[in-house]
């Protein structure tokens, strides 16, 4: 009797328990039918807003491999020794670089067609033997990269096999063995970096890198500048309020986006949250709400102000620093400021005030965020390049006599 009236119930309750769906925010709304009881379950379909393309979707991509880069810059190695002069120069190094290679100077085993353009451009030859001792330096790294690779893979290797033999099952208690937290694979940090960078397009300022520079800076200069760049989007993305940054005057064939985009493979696609176009800020903003950023005119950036658009010129000018931003700005009729160095630090004797890109883009981000100039700052400025004040010095001396006894 008791059974009987247990198995009444559960029926009863299978009965009337109503089903409860959940769904996405994306899903599709479909409204049941009148016929339909409690436990009919209706399916939606989900709708995923896939704000990340597939990562073989190369169309929109100019980004070249290093074959196809060797089969262009041949080419045009082909047309340099076309002129007599500079067949000759190239015997001439061929010959010149056996000799050194012979006598055991430091030189790399292989050029690239590109590497050759720049020795027959090269105007001296000091040029030319600091140009092969910076590939020499980076074929010795690559090699001892390599070499640390195979050590590292083979300890690896032998340390899995040892913990193997200790514990069979797989299953190894400890800090930092065995844990209940999930593993954040390097892709989802992306994509989530990515869509707060995408969201905050929407709502935050933004701020314009002038790459119209291509034709005033050397080769290294050009790396340097692209190295700069990636540390700025990188930075951004990373910030707690990124700004939407736009690469303006940077045709996808020029120097600096080519070498951009061979440090980061994906920046030319279209779902990388990044505006990269060859036209100039003139034509897709207000010109009264642009604000150039340069050290050499003499008005002093006081305050933030979200509602200007502010301009950092892509310019690493380390052979022959001259005054290109403020002759732009002066040009195009565009405000100009400078950042308050002075008036809220101390410089060191003799130490340069120059700032890389992705510094000056701390400053803005940071400035944005605390409205604080002295925090901003000290945070973003290296000490080095900053006066000491006597209780660094006293601290300094401290550690240094404390360290020879």
């Amino acid at each position: 009797m008791h059974n009987y009236g247990r198995r009444c119930c559960l029926i009863v309750i299978r009965k009337i328990r109503p089903t409860v769906i959940l769904s996405s925010s994306f899903s599709t709304l479909i409204k049941p039918s009148p016929c339909s009881n409690l436990q009919t379950i209706f399916k939606t379909e989900f709708v995923k807003r896939d704000f990340y393309k597939s990562a073989n979707n190369y169309n929109s991509v100019v980004y070249q491999s290093r074959e196809e880069q060797d089969a262009i810059d041949n080419e045009k190695l082909e047309n340099l020794l076309k002129h007599n002069d500079n067949e000759k120069i190239y015997k001439l190094l061929k010959y010149e670089l056996e000799y050194l290679e012979q006598l055991g100077e430091e030189i790399p085993k292989k050029l690239r067609p590109k590497d050759w353009i720049y020795l027959l451009k090269a105007p001296t030859k000091s040029q030319q033997r600091k140009y092969l001792r910076f590939l020499f330096l980076n074929e010795m790294k690559e090699r001892n990269h390599k070499e640390k690779k195979k050590v590292t893979k083979a300890e690896s290797i032998k340390e899995f096999q040892e913990k193997h033999e200790l514990f069979p099952s797989g299953l190894t208690y400890g800090l930092g063995k065995n844990s209940f937290f999930l593993r954040f694979y390097d892709k989802t940090m992306d994509h989530f970096l990515h869509y707060n960078v995408i969201s905050s397009m929407l709502f935050e300022p933004k701020i314009v890198f002038d790459c119209s520079y291509d034709d005033m800076m050397a080769q290294f200069e050009i790396n340097n500048c692209a190295r700069q760049l990636v540390l700025s989007i990188v930075l951004n993305r990373t910030h707690p309020t990124p700004s939407h940054l736009y690469l303006c005057n940077a045709p996808k064939n020029g120097r600096l986006i080519r070498k951009l985009s061979h440090l980061v493979p994906t920046v030319l696609q279209d779902n990388f949250p990044l505006d990269i176009t060859a036209k100039s800020y003139l034509d897709i903003f207000d010109k009264d709400k642009l604000v150039y950023l340069t050290p050499h005119c003499r008005t002093v950036m006081k305050s933030y102000d979200p509602d200007k658009i502010y301009i950092i010129g892509a310019l690493v000018d380390k052979r022959d620093p001259k005054h290109f931003s403020l002759a732009k700005a002066k040009k195009e009729g565009i405000r100009m400021e400078q950042l308050p160095l002075d008036t809220y630090l101390t410089w060191g004797s003799g130490r340069g005030k120059s700032l890389t890109l992705n510094q000056v883009l701390a400053i803005l981000l940071d400035i944005k965020y605390t409205k604080n100039w002295i925090a901003t700052l000290y945070k973003n400025i290296p000490p080095r390049k900053l006066e000491k004040t006597k209780v660094e010095d006293d601290h300094s001396q401290i550690y240094v006599k404390s360290k020879n006894k």
